[in-house]
Protein backbone atom coordinates (compact mmCIF):
# COMPACT_ATOMS: atom_id res chain seq x y z
CA UNK A 1 0.00 0.00 0.00
CA UNK A 2 2.70 2.23 0.88
CA UNK A 3 4.79 1.98 -2.67
CA UNK A 4 1.07 2.64 -4.31
CA UNK A 5 0.35 5.97 -2.22
CA UNK A 6 4.31 6.91 -3.21
CA UNK A 7 3.11 6.11 -6.99
CA UNK A 8 0.04 8.17 -6.66
CA UNK A 9 1.89 11.31 -4.97
CA UNK A 10 4.87 10.91 -7.19
CA UNK A 11 1.97 10.81 -10.64
CA UNK A 12 0.29 13.99 -9.19
CA UNK A 13 3.83 16.03 -8.92
CA UNK A 14 5.08 14.55 -12.75
CA UNK A 15 1.55 15.46 -13.98
CA UNK A 16 1.64 18.84 -12.53
CA UNK A 17 4.84 19.17 -14.12
CA UNK A 18 4.02 17.94 -17.53
CA UNK A 19 0.68 20.25 -18.13
CA UNK A 20 1.46 22.03 -21.35
CA UNK A 21 2.16 25.98 -20.53
CA UNK A 22 -1.20 26.89 -21.94
CA UNK A 23 -3.01 25.38 -19.09
CA UNK A 24 -0.50 26.39 -16.22
CA UNK A 25 -1.28 29.81 -14.24
CA UNK A 26 0.67 32.84 -15.34
CA UNK A 27 3.57 32.27 -12.32
CA UNK A 28 4.18 29.33 -13.79
CA UNK A 29 4.46 29.86 -17.37
CA UNK A 30 7.39 32.87 -15.82
CA UNK A 31 9.12 30.23 -13.59
CA UNK A 32 12.65 31.82 -14.11
CA UNK A 33 14.24 32.40 -11.09
CA UNK A 34 14.58 35.67 -9.58
CA UNK A 35 17.75 37.32 -10.26
CA UNK A 36 19.93 37.87 -7.04
CA UNK A 37 18.51 35.26 -4.68
CA UNK A 38 20.22 32.51 -3.20
CA UNK A 39 19.84 29.07 -4.43
CA UNK A 40 18.75 26.38 -1.59
CA UNK A 41 18.82 22.52 -1.48
CA UNK A 42 15.94 20.06 -1.40
CA UNK A 43 16.40 19.44 2.15
CA UNK A 44 15.89 23.34 2.70
CA UNK A 45 12.51 23.39 0.76
CA UNK A 46 11.65 20.91 2.51
CA UNK A 47 11.69 22.36 5.40
CA UNK A 48 9.75 25.33 4.06
CA UNK A 49 7.59 22.95 3.07
CA UNK A 50 6.82 21.27 6.49
CA UNK A 51 6.27 24.70 8.45
CA UNK A 52 3.48 25.27 6.05
CA UNK A 53 1.51 22.15 8.20
CA UNK A 54 3.25 22.12 11.37
CA UNK A 55 3.43 25.91 12.24
CA UNK A 56 1.50 27.89 9.70
CA UNK A 57 -1.94 25.19 10.69
CA UNK A 58 -1.16 22.57 12.95
CA UNK A 59 -0.28 25.22 15.27
CA UNK A 60 -2.23 28.33 13.92
CA UNK A 61 0.85 30.34 13.54
CA UNK A 62 -0.32 31.85 10.33
CA UNK A 63 1.94 34.90 10.14
CA UNK A 64 4.60 32.45 9.33
CA UNK A 65 3.04 32.46 5.53
CA UNK A 66 5.00 35.59 5.74
CA UNK A 67 8.01 34.16 6.12
CA UNK A 68 7.99 30.80 3.95
CA UNK A 69 5.89 32.54 1.00
CA UNK A 70 6.69 34.87 -1.63
CA UNK A 71 5.03 38.70 -1.86
CA UNK A 72 3.30 37.03 -4.90
CA UNK A 73 2.85 33.18 -3.75
CA UNK A 74 -0.21 32.18 -5.98
CA UNK A 75 -2.09 29.35 -3.66
CA UNK A 76 -4.48 26.70 -5.66
CA UNK A 77 -6.21 25.73 -2.72
CA UNK A 78 -8.54 22.94 -3.56
CA UNK A 79 -11.24 23.50 -1.91
CA UNK A 80 -11.25 27.02 -2.01
CA UNK A 81 -11.15 29.64 -4.37
CA UNK A 82 -7.43 30.30 -6.07
CA UNK A 83 -5.65 33.26 -4.27
CA UNK A 84 -2.73 35.41 -4.42
CA UNK A 85 -0.31 36.94 -1.66
CA UNK A 86 0.40 35.77 2.02
CA UNK A 87 -2.82 37.53 3.02
CA UNK A 88 -4.94 36.42 1.03
CA UNK A 89 -3.65 32.88 1.87
CA UNK A 90 -3.16 33.06 5.31
CA UNK A 91 -7.59 34.13 4.60
CA UNK A 92 -7.59 30.60 3.81
CA UNK A 93 -5.84 28.76 6.01
CA UNK A 94 -8.11 30.70 8.70
CA UNK A 95 -10.70 29.98 7.13
CA UNK A 96 -9.96 26.34 7.71
CA UNK A 97 -8.64 26.84 11.51
CA UNK A 98 -12.11 28.39 11.95
CA UNK A 99 -14.30 25.57 10.90
CA UNK A 100 -11.58 23.04 12.55
CA UNK A 101 -9.74 24.62 15.29
CA UNK A 102 -8.24 21.61 16.21
CA UNK A 103 -7.06 20.59 12.67
CA UNK A 104 -3.79 18.43 12.56
CA UNK A 105 -2.02 17.38 9.61
CA UNK A 106 0.39 14.23 9.72
CA UNK A 107 2.73 14.25 6.92
CA UNK A 108 2.54 10.72 5.40
CA UNK A 109 5.31 11.27 2.61
CA UNK A 110 7.57 13.74 1.21
CA UNK A 111 9.38 14.09 -2.48
CA UNK A 112 11.29 16.69 -3.49
CA UNK A 113 12.85 17.08 -7.00
CA UNK A 114 15.09 20.54 -7.27
CA UNK A 115 12.47 23.43 -6.64
CA UNK A 116 9.60 21.08 -6.20
CA UNK A 117 8.08 19.18 -3.13
CA UNK A 118 5.35 17.35 -3.05
CA UNK A 119 3.60 16.42 0.77
CA UNK A 120 1.39 13.53 1.21
CA UNK A 121 -0.73 13.98 4.18
CA UNK A 122 -3.58 13.22 6.25
CA UNK A 123 -5.41 15.91 8.36
CA UNK A 124 -7.78 14.93 11.43
CA UNK A 125 -10.00 18.08 13.15
CA UNK A 126 -13.56 18.70 15.28
CA UNK A 127 -16.25 20.58 13.21
CA UNK A 128 -16.73 23.32 15.56
CA UNK A 129 -16.72 26.37 13.27
CA UNK A 130 -18.35 27.53 10.43
CA UNK A 131 -16.79 26.17 7.59
CA UNK A 132 -17.34 27.25 3.93
CA UNK A 133 -21.17 27.79 4.47
CA UNK A 134 -21.71 24.69 6.82
CA UNK A 135 -22.65 25.78 10.48
CA UNK A 136 -20.98 23.34 12.86
CA UNK A 137 -21.70 19.60 13.46
CA UNK A 138 -19.57 18.84 16.13
CA UNK A 139 -18.10 16.09 14.40
CA UNK A 140 -14.59 14.91 13.95
CA UNK A 141 -13.10 14.35 10.04
CA UNK A 142 -10.33 12.56 8.92
CA UNK A 143 -9.06 13.63 5.80
CA UNK A 144 -6.65 12.88 3.11
CA UNK A 145 -5.04 15.25 0.60
CA UNK A 146 -1.94 16.41 -1.18
CA UNK A 147 -0.03 19.52 -1.17
CA UNK A 148 2.60 20.50 -3.86
CA UNK A 149 5.03 23.60 -3.15
CA UNK A 150 7.20 25.33 -6.08
CA UNK A 151 9.94 27.43 -4.48
CA UNK A 152 12.22 30.32 -5.87
CA UNK A 153 14.90 31.90 -3.45
CA UNK A 154 13.67 29.42 -0.61
CA UNK A 155 10.51 30.47 -0.57
CA UNK A 156 7.60 29.30 -2.02
CA UNK A 157 6.15 30.97 -4.90
CA UNK A 158 3.36 28.99 -6.09
CA UNK A 159 1.03 25.67 -4.30
CA UNK A 160 -1.01 22.96 -5.36
CA UNK A 161 -3.30 21.74 -2.88
CA UNK A 162 -5.62 18.47 -3.57
CA UNK A 163 -7.64 17.52 -0.83
CA UNK A 164 -10.48 15.22 -0.17
CA UNK A 165 -13.17 17.72 0.46
CA UNK A 166 -15.96 15.09 -0.49
CA UNK A 167 -15.26 12.36 2.39
CA UNK A 168 -14.83 15.06 4.32
CA UNK A 169 -18.78 16.79 3.98
CA UNK A 170 -19.62 12.65 4.19
CA UNK A 171 -18.54 12.49 7.35
CA UNK A 172 -19.75 15.58 8.83
CA UNK A 173 -23.12 14.23 7.21
CA UNK A 174 -23.70 17.29 4.86
CA UNK A 175 -23.21 15.21 1.96
CA UNK A 176 -24.64 11.81 1.52
CA UNK A 177 -22.61 8.53 0.93
CA UNK A 178 -23.68 7.09 -2.00
CA UNK A 179 -24.96 3.23 -1.88
CA UNK A 180 -23.51 0.79 -4.06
Amino acid sequence: MRRFSLFVVLFLGLATLLMPPAALPTNAQSATPRAGCPTTTEDENEAVARRWYDEAINEGKLAVIDEIAAPDILHHGGTFPDSEGPDSVKGVLGALRTGFPDVKHTIEDVITEDDLVVVRWTATGTHTGEFQGVAPTGKQATWTGVGIFRFECGKIVEDWSEVDGVGRLQQLGVMATPTP
